[in-house]
């Protein structure tokens, strides 16, 4: 057996991304939402957010007062980004050999919502890479898939399987990085990161809906 050393992973530097599960009822509540504002053309015509967002996709819908207006939703949100953010400064606290930061200094911590929508993607549509502005944070909750998502999933045999997924792009790529992170969609799983971060969304080829909610916050 290998001699321990009192080896261990010392991370202390960003970035971080946390991944959580939304409750069901919340997943549920959101696509019978969605899907109401698309059977109408009057409030599809008015939430269209299109022309504010860096995507090449089907449907780009504004949610953000309903997503204020949804308690289950906003509770979740505000227990992920709270977390978040106290574990990205116990990290600091940690590795950094300081006792605070200026960023949560004599600050009590609240979440601010500052836009929502959410996507819905068709055979063919992408995110190119592209980051937040006017927030710290940004998120994911994917809503809905396409029933054949996982069979065009497993058929492609490229050395980096890409089909509707989403991923995060760091800059830095030397010995010890990891410059790529590949997120496959799965409904009701949830990532939250720093909003400056390099992401981008790759499309697919089957028939279907691939439906995800973003949303920036910021620290109050």
């Amino acid at each position: 057996m290998a001699t321990d050393y009192g080896m261990q992973v010392v991370a202390p530097f960003s970035p971080l991304i946390i991944k959580a599960t939304a409750p069901v009822s919340v997943v549920v509540g959101l696509n019978a939402r969605v899907d109401q504002i698309l059977s109408g053309q009057d409030e599809r015509r008015s939430r269209d957010w299109s022309q504010h967002l860096a995507g090449n996709l089907t449907t780009e819908i504004r949610m953000t007062d309903i997503i204020r207006d949804l308690p289950d939703l906003t509770d979740f949100l505000y227990d992920v980004a709270r977390t978040y953010t106290y574990r990205c400064e116990n990290a600091l606290l940690n590795y950094g050999n300081y006792s605070e930061t200026e960023e949560l200094k004599d600050k009590k911590l609240e979440i601010q919502i500052k836009e929502g929508w959410v996507n819905d993607m068709r055979a063919g549509d992408f995110n190119p890479v592209h980051y937040h502005q006017g927030c710290i944070y940004s998120c994911v909750l994917f809503l809905k898939i396409p029933e054949d998502y996982e069979a065009e999933f497993q058929a492609d045999k490229h050395r980096q399987n890409s089909v509707g997924c989403l991923q995060f792009i760091d800059s830095r790529t030397a010995v010890g990085t990891r410059n790529l992170f590949m997120v496959k969609p799965v409904v009701g799983e949830f990532y939250l990161w720093p909003s400056w971060m390099l992401h981008c969304v790759y499309p697919f080829r089957g028939v279907g809906i691939r439906r995800s909610m973003s949303i920036n916050m910021a620290l109050a």
